[in-house]
């Protein structure tokens, strides 16, 4: 056996055996590289072939799993150049037991825990320096990759953290509030106060977009500190940002009452300077309060009503906020129960104020629940007026969801070219949008589902799990329908073990919905992946589960769907 074997994982995967890097056509399968990945990433090196086999095969029965681990293990072998660079020792796999293995993600471990030991940042930082990148990334959704994957980027960051690298730190996670505070305390140690101030800005929108939350009381208080250095009073929007950033320390606190203050003292500084993108925040902050109470309606109609007499910068930034509380209130427990009279309430006021913004958000509204209840040609008139209304008020977002459920209407009408042009105009708009962590994902769920076949369905899924797992936030409930169509094209594809991550994830999204639409779907796709698997008894009963909870939300395309499903 060649005396030394060099296996990377850190940002990609790669071997070398006695310096000569093994080609990526030296592998035969996918498989038979997962085996070294594993086995290279392992303590020791070592693992026992069941978990092997429970690891790369957990939907397969016992012999088959075995059956392809040991194809995988020969042509692993192969690959490495010697039929004992892949030892069995009883039921253990070692992986080369002769001569020296040298894996990148071993050496940076013991580096630093060298240095995380010595409590020399500039021993952390030189450790730091030695990391090439998460492990294994191009196997970001092989799920036995995630622990070793997670356990190494803690190691850097705790590294980072111990080094004072804050600034690398926000570069991986700009949520990052301890490294914002620090960067703001040596602004402010420096004289940089408009820098510290500025730096504050950032945390609060980053925390806003990507997590939905404000910066906690210590942040805010040196926020509060950094203002009150100034030789000028505050001006109304860091006012403003000091009164919402408030109000979700109150919210966080569960202090309902302290935070609906400060967020209607916030929404009317907003108002009356005619700040769009603050009035936003403090309508979020409304809503959820006015969720927690019950009555999310009755806030919504008064924004509403109140916001359609303004101009269009403030109607957009309401219409904004409420986005995810209106998909809620379609998509919630109750379905679309009541839309209708609202969405007809809701376009009296618009049409009576003359705001095409608020048109387009009503006329959005009745399209979606003439979509939900099978009225499709009803569905594609409003949508396309409230199109027409959106391009008007300049709303981008309001465009992007009018194309998305337009396109949606089409998929219904079986017109998949043309939902797919309109899904191409709406990305660029979702992108652009002040809520792109919303409405971009949603897009690519109905690319999957809009997909001209099985190949180009499964690109689609790729294109949204790259999405899901970049710096790039994306709004969980919004991501419902991407997991759905995701979970099903894997399960036509008989890619079971990937399609159950995508319903795992689903069932988690939807425990913030008790029952409606999405619990009648997560049946549906459980039914397609009991079909895949051969199990078509148990398929046509969950089909039929899923009918019922259809028929109960009164949802017909849908459950006609399944009870054909159940039978065909």
């Amino acid at each position: 056996m060649p005396a030394t074997c060099q296996v990377r994982v850190l940002g990609g995967f790669g071997v070398a055996v006695d310096g000569q890097p093994v080609p990526t056509h030296a592998w035969r399968s996918r498989r038979a590289a997962d085996v070294v990945k594993l086995l290279a990433t392992e303590t020791g090196h070592r693992l026992h072939r069941e978990q092997v086999m429970e690891l790369l095969w957990p939907e397969l029965p016992v012999e088959a799993a075995g059956a392809n681990l040991r194809k995988a293990v020969h042509y692993a072998r192969r690959a490495l150049g010697d039929p004992g660079a892949i030892a069995v020792d009883g039921q253990v796999l070692v992986l080369w037991p002769d001569g020296r293995l040298d894996c990148d993600l071993e050496r940076f471990d013991r580096t630093a825990d060298a240095a995380l030991a010595s409590g020399d940042a500039s021993a952390c930082a030189a450790a730091a320096a030695t990391y090439g990148g998460d492990v294994l990334p191009d196997d970001r959704y092989e799920w036995w990759a995630e622990e070793r994957r997670a356990k190494a980027r803690t190691h850097y960051i705790t590294l980072l953290r111990a080094a004072g690298d804050w600034a690398r730190l926000l570069e991986l996670d700009e949520t990052d509030e301890e490294a914002h505070r620090a960067m703001m305390r040596r602004h402010l140690a420096a004289g940089r106060r408009r820098e510290a101030l500025r730096q504050f800005e950032q945390l609060r929108e980053a925390l806003r977009e990507r997590v939905g939350v404000g910066p906690d009381a210590e942040t805010v208080a040196l926020f509060e500190t950094a203002l009150a250095e100034g030789a000028e009073p505050p001006s109304v929007r860091q006012t403003v940002a000091v009164t919402l950033a408030n109000g979700l320390v109150a919210w966080g606190r569960r202090n309902v009452e302290e935070a609906e203050r400060l967020a209607k003292r916030a929404r009317a500084l907003a108002l009356d300077a005619n700040l769009g993108h603050e009035l936003g925040e403090a309508s979020t902050l409304l809503a959820l309060v006015a969720y927690a109470k019950g009555t999310w309606h009755q806030q919504f109609r008064e924004e509403f009503a109140d916001s359609v007499r303004r101009s269009a910068n403030l109607e957009g930034a309401v219409f904004d906020a409420h986005l995810c509380f209106q998909e809620f209130y379609l998509y919630g427990p109750e379905g679309h129960e009541g839309a209708e009279s609202f969405g007809r309430d809701l376009l009296a006021i618009a049409t009576e104020a003359g705001s095409p913004a608020g048109l387009a958000l009503a006329h959005l509204l009745l399209g979606e629940f003439a979509l939900l209840s099978g009225h499709v040609d009803e569905a594609c008139e409003h949508l396309d007026r409230s199109l027409a209304d959106a391009e008007r008020a300049g709303c981008l977002s309001a465009q992007s969801i009018a194309l998305e459920r337009a396109a949606e209407a089409r998929v219904r009408r079986g017109d998949l070219a043309l939902a797919r042009s309109l899904l191409d105009r709406a990305m660029p708009l979702a992108h652009s949008s002040g809520i792109r962590s919303h409405l971009v994902i949603r897009i690519h769920g109905l690319r999957v589902l809009a997909a001209g076949g099985l190949v180009e369905s499964l690109g689609a899924v790729r294109h949204g799990e790259r999405l899901l797992t970049s710096a790039t936030h994306v709004c969980d409930p919004c991501s419902m329908a991407f997991r759905i169509e995701a979970a099903r094209a894997c399960a036509r594809a008989n890619d079971l073990s990937r399609a159950r991550r995508h319903l795992a994830e689903a069932e988690r999204i939807s425990g913030l919905w008790q029952g409606g639409p999405w619990s009648a779907a997560l049946w549906e796709v459980r039914a397609e992946l009991r079909r895949a698997a051969g199990q078509n008894a148990q398929a046509a009963a969950l089909f039929l589960e899923a009918a019922e909870l259809y028929s109960t939300l009164r949802r017909p395309i849908e459950e006609d769907r399944c009870r054909a499903a159940a039978v065909g």
